[in-house]
Parts: C-alpha cells; sequence; structure tokens
C-alpha cells in the first residue's frame, strides 16, 4: 500500500511535468527517478509473494494452483503492459482520440497514473479479506543475513569474506552502469570508455564470487545465530538458493535485454509507417513489444491447460522447475536467432526516402515493415512464461518464509545486473551497431547474446544440480 501510494505521487508529477506549458524537465526527474523506482522495487517484491501467500499449501489442490498463480499472475502484469505498449506509447508520440500531439506524453502519464489509483483503490478495498502471515524475528531478515555473514567473515571464514566481496562489486557495477547511462555525455570520451570494461569486470567477478560462496553455505554455522533472529539454517536456505536465483536470471536476461533495447532499435530502422494514415504518423518502437505481450496471454491458457500437463506426464520429474526454465531458453533463443535473420534481410532491402520518427536524427526506413519484428517478440513472450513465473514459483516455494522478500530482491537486482552486462556488450561492439544500422552488423551482438545466454544456462544446470544436492544434505 505504501509503495503504491509512492509510485502514484511520481507518476502524477511526472504528468504535471509533461504538460505542454510546464515541461519541466528537473520535476519529471523527480517523479520518475526518485519516486517511481522506490515505488516499483518495494511493489514487485512484496506483491507476488503476497498474493502466494493466499494459498493453503496443506490442500494439495491449492497447493497446485498456487504454481499456477504466478504464471496468471504473469500474464495480469502484461495485460497493462499491453495496454501501455499498445495504445499509450503512440498516444505519447502521435496523440489521437482528440488528444492533440502536444498533450500527448501528458494525456499518456495521466493514463498510466489513473490505472495505479484504481489498482491500490481496488486492492485496498478488499483488504479484510487477505490471510496475513506474521514473520518472526526482532529485526529485518536483512539485518539479520548481514549480521550472521559478517560474523562468520570476522570469524576467518574465506567463503563468507568472498560474498561480502561479490555483493560490493555487484553493487559498483550497477552504479557504475547507472553513470555511464547518465553521464556519458557530461565526462570526458576516455572516462566512458573505461567504464564498460571496469563495470563487466565488477559483475563478472562479484557474480563469481556471491555463486562460488554460496554454493555450498556450510561455513555459516549455528552458533552465529544470534538469538531472537532467522535461524542459521534458514539464512543458509536463502543463501543455498542465490546462485539458482543469479544464473537463471543471467541466462535468460541475456536473450531478454535484446527484445528490451536491440528488437526496438532494429523496429525503428524498418517501415513503421502506421496503415491507412498519410505516412506522417507512425509507430514507436515499443509499440511492437505488444507480441511479447500476446505471445505471454495466448501461450500460457495453453501451457497451463494442455501442454504443461502432457509434457509432465511423458517426462516425469523431469519436467520440473530446471526442464520449464530450458523449454524457455529455448523460445528465447529462437527469438534472438530470428531477430538476427530479420536484420540481415532489413539491411540488404531498399532504404526509403522517409526518415523514422523514432530511430536517431536523420535516419530513413528500410522498405521492410517492421511488422516481421511481431514474430521474435510473440516468441520471447512464449519463453518468458517458462521463465520469469517459472523461477518465482522456485523462489517462493525454496525460500523460508522470513526471506522470500529477500529472494524476490536478489531477483530483481539480477535484471539490473544483466542490463549493465549487456551495456558492456552494446559499447564493445558500438562498431558494429552504429546509430544507422546500415552501416554497421547488429547481427553480430545477437550472436554474441546466444552463446552467451547458453555459457549462463550451463552454469544455471550446475547451479540448480548443487541446490538440490545440498537441499538433501540440508533435510
Amino acid at each position: 500500500m505504501v509503495f503504491g501510494l509512492i509510485y502514484i505521487v511520481g507518476g502524477l508529477i511526472a504528468t504535471c511535468a509533461a504538460h505542454p506549458e510546464v515541461m519541466n524537465a528537473r520535476l519529471y526527474l523527480v517523479g520518475i527517478l526518485v519516486l517511481v523506482p522506490p515505488g516499483t522495487a518495494g511493489i514487485k517484491a512484496n506483491i507476488s509473494n503476497f498474493g502466494a501467500d493466499q494459498y493453503d499449501v496443506s490442500d494439495p489442490a491449492q497447493a497446485a494452483a498456487q504454481e499456477t498463480f504466478f504464471q496468471w499472475f504473469y500474464v495480469s502484469i502484461n495485460c497493462g503492459a499491453f495496454l501501455a505498449f499498445g495504445s499509450l506509447t503512440t498516444l505519447s508520440t502521435n496523440g489521437g482520440l482528440g488528444v492533440p500531439k502536444e498533450f500527448g506524453y501528458f494525456a499518456a502519464y495521466m493514463i498510466a497514473s489513473l490505472c495505479m489509483v484504481f489498482a491500490v483503490s481496488l486492492f485496498f478495498s478488499v483488504r479484510s479479506r487477505y490471510r496475513i502471515q506474521e514473520v518472526d524475528g526482532q529485526c529485518s531478515p536483512l539485518c539479520d543475513i548481514c549480521q550472521q555473514v559478517l560474523t562468520a567473515a570476522r570469524s576467518g571464514s574465506s567463503e563468507a569474506q568472498a560474498l561480502c566481496l561479490g555483493v560490493l562489486l555487484i553493487t559498483v557495477a550497477i552504479m557504475l552502469s547507472l553513470m555511464s547511462a547518465l553521464f556519458q555525455n557530461q565526462v570526458n570520451k576516455i572516462s566512458v570508455a573505461g567504464l564498460p570494461g571496469i563495470t563487466f569486470a565488477c559483475a563478472s567477478l562479484g557474480v563469481l564470487a556471491v555463486v562460488s560462496s554460496c554454493e555450498s553455505p556450510s561455513w555459516l554455522r549455528d552458533e552465529q545465530a544470534p538469538d531472537g533472529s532467522l535461524s542459521a539454517s534458514e539464512v543458509r536456505s536463502f543463501l543455498r538458493l542465490l546462485p539458482v536465483i543469479i544464473t537463471s536470471g543471467l541466462a535468460f536476461g541475456a536473450v531478454y535485454s535484446c527484445m528490451s533495447f536491440s528488437f526496438q532499435q532494429q523496429a525503428c530502422q524498418m517501415d513503421v509507417r502506421i496503415p491507412w494514415s498519410d505516412g506522417s504518423h507512425q509507430f514507436a518502437g515499443s509499440f511492437f513489444a505488444v507480441a511479447d505481450c500476446l505471445g505471454i496471454a495466448i501461450a500460457t491458457p495453453i501451457a497451463v491447460g494442455w501442454l504443461n500437463p502432457k509434457l509432465e506426464q511423458a517426462l516425469g520429474n523431469r519436467f520440473d522447475h530446471s526442464g520449464k526454465f530450458g523449454l524457455g531458453m529455448v523460445f528465447g533463443i529462437m527469438s534472438v536467432f530470428l531477430a538476427a535473420y530479420v536484420e540481415i534481410q532489413r539491411r540488404a532491402s531498399p532504404v526509403m526516402s522517409q526518415v523514422s520518427h523514432c530511430a536517431p536524427p536523420g535516419i530513413h526506413m528500410s522498405e521492410l515493415s517492421a511488422v516481421y519484428m511481431l514474430v521474435p517478440f510473440f516468441l520471447m513472450g512464449i519463453g518468458e512464461i517458462y521463465t520469469i513465473p517459472v523461477v518465482m514459483h522456485l523462489a517462493y516455494s525454496k525460500s523460508p518464509a522470513s526471506t522470500r522478500t529477500m529472494t524476490a530482491v536478489a531477483s530483481l537486482m539480477m535484471n539490473a545486473v544483466s542490463s549493465s552486462i549487456f551495456t558492456v556488450q552494446t559499447a564493445a561492439l558500438s562498431q558494429f551497431v552504429p546509430d544507422d544500422l546500415n552501416q554497421g552488423r547488429m547481427e553480430y551482438g545477437y550472436y554474441l547474446s546466444i552463446v552467451l545466454a547458453l555459457v549462463l544456462y550451463a552454469a544455471f544446470v550446475r547451479s540448480i544440480r548443487l541446490f538440490r544436492k545440498e537441499e538433501q544434505h540440508e533435510a
């Protein structure tokens, strides 16, 4: 509730800043970068777990329904994303439905803010029906975990010291990535050129340190748990799950980041004219992400109601969390490979005389229709339903109740790390991905993402096997 209100205030401030008579960049940044991020983080870290808490897992039927809850929860998220990508992005850049073009961004932010007001009001109106699970402990789980790990580090545990160093390096990598994005025009070129390499080194070494130290956290002893806090067993369960969360997030993130960034850039240099218009109105590059949402909305009922039961019957225990995640990776890699093929065809097609509104200034569209990009987006959506909600359920079901929020936070951090790594990858391949894609070889970036995804998927398979082994040993 609190984080929802923070999000609403941030959205309304951004709405006011986008009004044509205001157009205040500083006010906009306060809403978008100061208030919306903590609101988003608070909601994402808690809302899915809170929804899963409403099920009584002592009932086998409800336990099975809890797993599918994460699938339908992800569908509901993408219904909202479909509205945003399908209408609000076009409204922002073109106006329409009685909204003048200069009021497009103001109207889009206003609609989004009002939707959030409605959602929070609806959530609050039925608060008396929720099942609330009280968490034991005198202080926050984060403080408990840090206290026990620091105690082990001070006692001379090299694994605990490596974990502390790894968390520090990952945090530095995220901050450097943010600095590189925000201040690349204000700092000298030498500094910017060096940031990607430093960022990649920090992210890689940090991830390696955390994963290696948490695969077998037997170094955390029972006597190191202070009275009234989390038990050492609970902290070990949390730490043991981190390598699975990290490797799964980075593996799928390697291909998902292509959709979030490169797919849209590629679409913007294709024919993005809105049909049945005079040619002056164009789709935004982000519009084509509606196919991602459609892939999720269409494939989820098929997967939950028909395909998954068939595969579970045929494969048995092999179609567990790791089996589903592997299937999702297949679709994600297919999506990126197809995007690379479309890029080769786009570059071979004639260039139009008309300039694209969503590409960098002065860049002309190719004759190949951007409609072809709907297929890679759609395939990525299918990949998402077998990865993101599957990992969400794995994290929820395998975490102690008191550390579920922390597990969700760790998953969100991996999204940031994955974006940081993709930023480094983009910088390293900048000569192949210039502003004018006709002068580059964008498919090289796609191929590198596929290779990186395969390597990280192998790391995920190793991590989840070790997790199961350690889980059985702990039991």
